[in-house]
């Protein structure tokens, strides 16, 4: 195998697949709403929850600790929680009433009107993922969904109040597209709360 070809492609596949991020207007008009609505919530006292599976956990994880720890300057936390960490909840729901119960299940007990759920799935088909955002219009918080190639069920059924679209043939260059759209999400927030003087630099 020709490993440096074949590195060389997946960086270039990577690269295009980026360019097409940002050339989407509708794509950067979404997102800059999806923006103001999670800084309008924190601005109302709000906070963030963040759900997703698999690699889709791990971005959860990664965005809370951007915004309660830090993305690159030191400043106070920013308000965030991911749905994906407390494993006798998760091991709990999923045992005594199913795996697509175990984010519904939070964002009812824990979720308010002034906060924002960030759902994230490659598909937009995770059952858990549709049932959480189903949970988030009976709580009456506000949701976005980052999601790729059509947004499947979960857009189809029109259960969020954005849809970032990320572009991408395969789940990989998708995932690739939600790191650099998340971390811009994240630095975005903080300019914002800082601005608003929620939060401070040190």
């Amino acid at each position: 195998m020709d490993f440096k070809s074949y590195i060389r492609e997946s960086f270039q596949m990577a690269a295009k697949n980026l360019q097409e991020l940002a050339k989407s207007e509708e794509l950067l008009n979404t997102f800059a709403a999806a923006t103001e609505t999670i800084i309008e919530s924190y601005k109302k006292g709000g906070c963030l929850y963040i759900a997703g599976n698999g690699g889709s956990a791990a971005d959860a994880q990664h965005i809370s600790a951007e915004l309660v720890g830090k993305l690159a300057n030191d400043r106070t936390p920013i308000r965030a929680f991911a749905l994906t960490v407390d494993s006798s909840f998760l091991t709990a729901v999923g045992n005594d009433y199913g795996y697509d119960f175990i984010f519904s299940r939070q964002v009812t007990g824990l979720m308010k009107p002034e906060d924002t759920f960030l759902a994230i799935t490659t598909s937009g088909n995770s059952s858990n993922i549709i049932k959480a955002l189903e949970a988030c219009r009976k709580v009456g918080a506000k949701s976005i969904l980052l999601t790729g190639k059509d947004g499947g069920k979960a857009k189809e059924m029109g259960l969020a109040d954005h849809y970032i679209v990320a572009p991408g043939s395969n789940t990989a260059n998708i995932q690739e597209a939600h790191i650099v759209t998340y971390h811009t999400l994240c630095f975005m927030i903080e300019k914002a709360l800082v601005e608003a003087g929620l939060v401070k630099y040190f």
